[in-house]
C-alpha cells in the first residue's frame, strides 16, 4: 500500500538530497575512506544509475562544494549527462549506497510513494505570523549578510503548528535578500525526550528523533546548487561562512525530519 505524505515535506525530503530506497543492498567497499593527497577526505560510495551499479566510487567536494567523482568511468557519466541537468533525484538506501533518477517523480514512484499534491505548503509569511502570535519556537534560522553572524539579518521559525516554510525568491520584499547571505545559525529547540511524541504529517514520532533541516538554494524557485544543514534535538548549528556558497543564496526550505533523513552538506 502506498503511503500518502504532504506534499511540502515530501519534495523537502527528496528534493533536497537524501530518502529511503528499495534497492538492494550492494556490498560496502572495506576501505570506505580513503585521503588525497592533499589529505582531504574522500568517501567511496556504490552508485546505481539507469539500472547498474557503480562499485566503490571515490567522491569528493571541490572548493566551491560541488560534488567530484574522482573515477574514470562514472565521472564521465556524470560530466556527460548529469552535471548540467537540474531535474535529476538522488535516493539512498544508506549512507554508501544511493541511486541516480531522471527527476523527482521517478524518485518517488520507485519508492513506491503517492504525492497528494491537494495539500500545499505554508509559506513564510504565515509562519512568522503565527509565531510572533505567541507560538513557541522550536527551531529556527537566522541568514546574515556578511560573515562571522554579520550586519543585517532575518529570522525564520518552526513551531508544533508550522513545520515547514519556504522562501521561493529572497529578492522579493519584506526580506530583499537575495544573494546575500554569507553565514547562518540554526537552532533546535525540540527536547531530546524519547517519551514524548511530535507530529510530523502523518506519522508520529519521538522529540529526540526530529531533526531541524535548512537547505538553501543557488537559485529561486528552489533550483541550482544546493547547501543542508541538520540540527539533531537542543542543539544549535553555527556557520560562520559558507564556503563556495557566499553570497549566492537566492530561496531556502526550513523543516522538521526524521533523524537520519537529511545528511548535512556544507
Amino acid at each position: 500500500m502506498k503511503k500518502t505524505l504532504l506534499y511540502s515535506l515530501l519534495v523537502a525530503s527528496i528534493a533536497g538530497l537524501w530518502s529511503c530506497s528499495n534497492d538492494a543492498d550492494v556490498p560496502v567497499p572495506q576501505d570506505e575512506e580513503i585521503s588525497t593527497r592533499s589529505g582531504e577526505l574522500v568517501e567511496c560510495l556504490n552508485i546505481t544509475y539507469k539500472g547498474k551499479t557503480y562499485q566503490n566510487v571515490p567522491t569528493s567536494y571541490d572548493e566551491n562544494g560541488d560534488f567530484l567523482f574522482l573515477d574514470s568511468e562514472f565521472s564521465a557519466i556524470y560530466a556527460e549527462e548529469l552535471a548540467n541537468d537540474l531535474d535529476w533525484s538522488i535516493s539512498a538506501k544508506d549512507s554508501h549506497n544511493i541511486t541516480f533518477y531522471p527527476d523527482l517523480k521517478n524518485n518517488l514512484d520507485s519508492n513506491g510513494i503517492e504525492v497528494d499534491e491537494s495539500i500545499e505548503a505554508v509559506d513564510a509569511a504565515l509562519a512568522v505570523a503565527l509565531t510572533r502570535a505567541g507560538y513557541n519556537d522550536l527551531a529556527e534560522v537566522t541568514l546574515y549578510d556578511d560573515r562571522d553572524f554579520k550586519d543585517r539579518n532575518y529570522s525564520f521559525q518552526l513551531n508544533d503548528s508550522i513545520i515547514y516554510t519556504e522562501v521561493a525568491n529572497l529578492k522579493n520584499k519584506p526580506w530583499e535578500f537575495n544573494d546575500k547571505c554569507s553565514s547562518l545559525i540554526l537552532t533546535n529547540n525540540m527536547p531530546d525526550d524519547p517519551n514524548k511524541i511530535f507530529k510530523l504529517g502523518y506519522f508520529e514520532y519521538p522529540y529526540s528523533e526530529i531533526e531541524a533541516v535548512f537547505i538553501g538554494y543557488d537559485d529561486r524557485n528552489f533550483s541550482d546548487r544546493t547547501i543542508t544543514c541538520v540540527a539533531p534535538p537542543t542543539s544549535v548549528k553555527k556557520y560562520p561562512s559558507l564556503p563556495g556558497f557566499n553570497d549566492k543564496m537566492s530561496s531556502f526550505k526550513l523543516l522538521f525530519a526524521k533523524k537520519g533523513q537529511y545528511q548535512p552538506s556544507i
